[in-house]
């Protein structure tokens, strides 16, 4: 009972809050390799990714501080940093495709695969297919690079936890719910995060741009 008591503590742990590099001693290896692309990949004024499946391209381009997609400068973007084999990430993508349909002519949803190395084809077929995650996926070689200068961006220190989520408006970091209830000035979402409390924010952020 012990055990099963153990395992069922450990994944509860990673549906409600986040998962980490699932490879063996992988944090370790993880934040070594972020920080040896973050000293050897030159940060670029814009990225060009692709989707996993469609084809259809983005070029997220560096503006004040920010980020937005060219030739949707009017939307807000929001940015999932994710994993294949992450349960909260597998739990949510249903939701986000739900949140990309409703706010389609408001939202451009970006999720960037990181802590793997996997083929398009993998993320199309047993990601998207199976968890019914239809929104933008970009498994480009410049995923890294972009999620190391969000995270210098908002001046996150700690070790990076997927899913992460962030939500740009006019290149600028938007406020967000902190679901621990712990900062006032917080700019990202950690682990699994309620829809409700996503579109609640989507909202908020909609009605300020019109104001």
């Amino acid at each position: 009972m012990k055990i099963i008591y153990i395992l069922l503590t450990i994944f509860s742990i990673l549906i409600f809050t986040g998962c980490k590099d699932k490879k063996e001693d992988s944090i370790n290896q993880k934040e070594e390799t972020t920080n040896k692309k973050e000293h050897t990949t030159v940060e670029q004024s814009s990225y060009t990714i692709e989707d996993v499946a469609t084809g259809v391209k983005y070029i997220l381009k560096r503006k004040d501080g920010g980020f937005i997609v060219e030739g949707h400068e009017d939307k807000a973007i929001l940015i999932d940093m994710y994993a294949t084999y992450c349960p909260p990430c597998q739990k949510e993508a249903p939701h986000l495709t739900d949140l990309q349909t409703k706010y389609s002519d408001k939202l451009i949803i970006i999720a960037l695969n990181t802590f793997e190395d996997v083929s398009d084809l993998y993320i199309d077929e047993q990601f998207r297919y199976t968890y019914g995650a239809f929104y933008f996926i970009s498994n480009s070689e410049h995923n890294n690079i972009i999620i190391n200068t969000i995270l210098k961006d908002i001046q996150y220190k700690p070790s990076m936890q997927i899913p992460f989520k962030v939500i740009l408006k006019n290149a600028k970091y938007q406020k967000l719910t902190d679901i621990y209830g712990s900062n006032q000035n917080n700019y990202f979402y950690l682990g699994a995060v309620k829809s409700y409390v996503i579109e609640k924010d989507l909202k908020k952020i909609f009605q300020q741009s019109k104001d």
